[in-house]
């Protein structure tokens, strides 16, 4: 996926081809104030044509009345490269610090990650809003609430790091901006792996691990039904159906996470 990622840096031009007007471009950089933009995004821009392209909306274009001799290109090229970056960094992020958990709940994770109204929050904390180059509509409809300009503009800026300096600087951007400041209870309150709940709270509590026994199997070979009960010590704490052994598994850990007393009850806690 890097390899395709690389390849597309040939195709995100910063102008359509025709006649470079200098007066044009000075006139959209004079809106931006590039020294506070890179301390706000605490990077180092070395191209400022990708950035340039970043924070022009297409709501910018539209309002232009003077004739051009070449035009400024809107964001969503760039959006859709940096869309594709986040998703990458996104599930390596995942797949190095949830190792217990399975494909499902990472998508999930990633999902939450990756949604319109987190990343305008992430924006609103860099204060993108304060450069994007925007029709006064836009820019309006964004202090109301609009979500989706300023999560567009934070993907395209992702998009113009990897172009103006590779796959890591887009990395290490995301790391500080996102991952340095994501606090893992609040990620793992998605969390619906109840067997790695399951498992980590019985060690803290006990010293017995939870064994899963396949008690029934019902309907023909395509379309089974699993009943599972999960057992700490011998003693059974929950009981769950589903289409596959790992579904019947979770759902019988979770209700052994509903029935928590019962091991207090049974005396398999351990003695402080």
């Amino acid at each position: 996926m890097f390899k395709t990622l690389k390849k597309l840096k040939v195709f995100i031009p910063f102008i359509k081809k025709g006649e470079k007007s200098d007066e044009a471009i000075s006139k959209a950089i004079r809106k931006i104030d590039f020294e506070k933009f890179q301390d706000s995004i605490k990077y180092k821009i070395i191209d400022k044509n990708y950035f340039i392209t970043a924070l022009t909306h297409r709501s910018f274009l539209k309002i232009r009345k003077e004739p051009l001799k070449f035009d400024l290109i809107s964001n969503e090229r760039l959006e859709f490269l940096g869309d594709a970056v986040l998703d990458l960094v996104v599930a390596e992020f995942l797949f190095k610090n949830f190792p217990l958990n399975e494909e499902g709940d990472l998508t999930k994770f990633r999902s939450i990650l990756v949604n319109k109204r987190f990343l305008a929050e992430r924006a609103k904390s860099i204060k993108m809003q304060d450069f994007l180059l925007a029709s006064n509509t836009a820019l309006k409809s964004i202090e109301e609430g609009y979500d989706a300009i300023l999560a567009d503009a934070y993907e395209a800026l992702i998009g113009a790091i990897f172009l103006d300096s590779g796959y890591e600087a887009a990395k290490r951007f995301l790391n500080q901006e996102i991952f340095a400041k994501l606090d893992i209870k609040w990620l793992n309150q998605f969390d619906e792996n109840h067997k790695s709940k399951f498992l980590e709270y019985a060690q803290a509590h006990t010293d017995h691990i939870p064994e899963y026994y396949v008690i029934k199997e019902e309907g023909p070979e395509h379309h089974k039904l699993f009943t599972v009960e999960v057992h700490l010590a011998k003693h059974c704490l929950g009981i769950g159906k589903g289409k596959s052994k790992k579904q019947a598994e979770q759902e019988a850990a979770k209700n052994a996470l509903q029935n928590l007393d019962a091991i207090d009850k049974l005396g398999l806690k351990k003695r402080k």
